[in-house]
């Protein structure tokens, strides 16, 4: 059992969603780690372990806290949090078609969160879609709509 459950996490969210049947019949482009330039028009981009802000500049992937389970200090119950981004840029002036395609690719992210709540066992209790900010600017190539968003996971680690 592997004292950090985070590494391993990022890449099954990777694998799960670049695999995804669904995600891929809606476009999505699925990046793991960080974008290395703005949201190209026309592409749904998902970034796993990055929020895709930040372009070049580096971020912070997640964030891992762990506290001792009980009294006997052979367990300890771990909280993993992934950040992940959602982009869809486009070429005219419609926003509310862009905050509806980013919000169609969180529904399925979210569903299959629910029907696979360990990720394909890389966390050995749950996995949930928390904390999203949802995020829309203007820029010289037209709208670009996105949802930054937090997978969050508990795991249990036996010392």
């Amino acid at each position: 059992m592997p004292e950090f459950f985070f590494p391993d996490l990022v890449s099954a969210l990777y694998q799960k969603w670049d695999a995804d049947p669904q995600l891929k019949a809606l476009g999505v482009v699925v990046y793991d780690g960080p974008p290395t330039n703005q949201a190209s028009a026309g592409r749904r981009e998902l970034f796993v372990g990055a929020s895709g802000e930040d372009f070049g500049d580096g971020e912070d992937a997640g964030s891992t806290e762990q506290d001792w389970a009980n009294a006997n200090t052979v367990e300890r119950d771990s909280v993993d949090q992934v950040v992940c981004g959602i982009w869809w840029a486009q070429d005219g002036p419609n926003m509310a078609a862009l905050r509806a395609g980013v919000s169609e690719v969180l529904a399925v992210i979210a569903a299959g969160l629910r029907a696979d709540v360990t990720v394909g066992g890389a966390v050995t209790f749950h996995a949930e879609l928390t904390n999203v900010r949802w995020r829309q600017l203007q820029t010289t190539k037209g709208p670009t709509f996105g949802a930054v968003f937090v997978v969050r996971a508990q795991s249990r680690v036996y010392i």
